[in-house]
């Protein structure tokens, strides 16, 4: 009777005890790797899709983290950037926020807010997720880096411009959201996820916001407003009858609240010419972008 007592408490202690991160290991080439977000939820495990060009070490190289688009296929974006993370000698980092435990909302405009009106746990947001998973690389590799370089494309694009405005001291160096389909607006009459309305984000924090080093990436033959997956709500589309408009005007839109905040804007919008939309057509001009001086 003891010992079988005994068992079932090691069975609870094992059931109940905290997630173990698994070891991180980040190898030349392609790796992979899973996580644990101890700093978040962490009944969430994630896979990683990692790339590290031959010659370079993971204590030094500079930190790409890369957000997929809808599809959530974080392997194949991995894989669009081998090429540019061999040509400027980064490190890249892919989380796959796969559907099965993060759904789009989960993922590119989380609910910030409870019901009370009480805002969520932060460390719960998809977006704190890079900023754990940031320090967790660090770790792992030795590397001292104060800060990561951020790319998302299409849903990816909209992860990244939230990410912005709800987390304003991320420590991004540069970020580039490419082709997303929809946005975030920076004014609070606009309720969210299309505007700020609702959100923890203060006009001190917006002004912190938009005086990040940030870049509206646009590819200027993504202007089917018949794309499968692009939003046709009535509020996207008063933003634009494209992805290609709506980039203009979201740009046109945090530059006047800069104005009229009289804050630091730090914002700028690029256009890919030729580049329909395709997170490969986009991510080496994207790296050429975050990796400029």
């Amino acid at each position: 009777m003891m010992r079988l007592l005994l068992l079932l408490v090691l069975l609870l202690a094992q059931l109940t005890a905290p997630a173990q991160q698994p070891a991180i290991s980040i190898p030349s080439a392609q790796g992979s790797f899973v996580f644990i977000d101890a700093q978040g939820d962490p009944k969430k495990t994630m896979t990683v899709y990692t790339y590290l060009p031959r010659g370079v070490k993971a204590s030094e190289a500079p930190i790409v983290i890369v957000m997929h688009g809808h599809g959530k296929n974080a392997r194949g974006y991995r894989d669009a950037w081998i090429k540019p993370a061999d040509a400027y000698r980064f490190m890249v980092i892919a989380p796959n926020f796969d559907a099965k435990q993060w759904s789009d909302r989960d993922y590119a405009y989380p609910e910030v807010l409870a019901r009370d009106g009480k805002a969520r746990d932060p460390s719960r947001w998809s977006f704190s997720v890079v900023e754990h998973l940031f320090d967790a690389v660090k770790a792992a590799t030795g590397n001292p880096a104060p800060h990561y370089f951020l790319y998302g494309h299409s849903e990816g694009g909209q992860f990244v411009h939230r990410l912005v405005l709800l987390l304003p001291d991320a420590r991004y160096a540069r970020a580039v959201a490419a082709n997303p389909g929809w946005y975030t607006m920076p004014r609070f009459d606009v309720k969210y996820p299309y505007g700020l309305g609702a959100t923890p984000v203060s006009e001190a924090s917006l002004k912190t916001s938009l005086g990040r080093d940030v870049v509206v990436l646009l590819g200027d033959r993504d202007t089917d407003p018949h794309h499968p997956d692009l939003r046709t709500s009535a509020a996207a589309e008063a933003q634009g009858a494209n992805r290609f408009e709506r980039g203009h005007n979201f740009l046109k839109e945090a530059e006047k609240r800069a104005a009229e905040l009289k804050c630091a804007f730090g914002w700028r919008l690029e256009v890919v010419r030729g580049a329909l939309h395709s997170n490969s057509m986009m991510a080496g001009p994207a790296a050429a972008v975050l990796m400029a001086h």
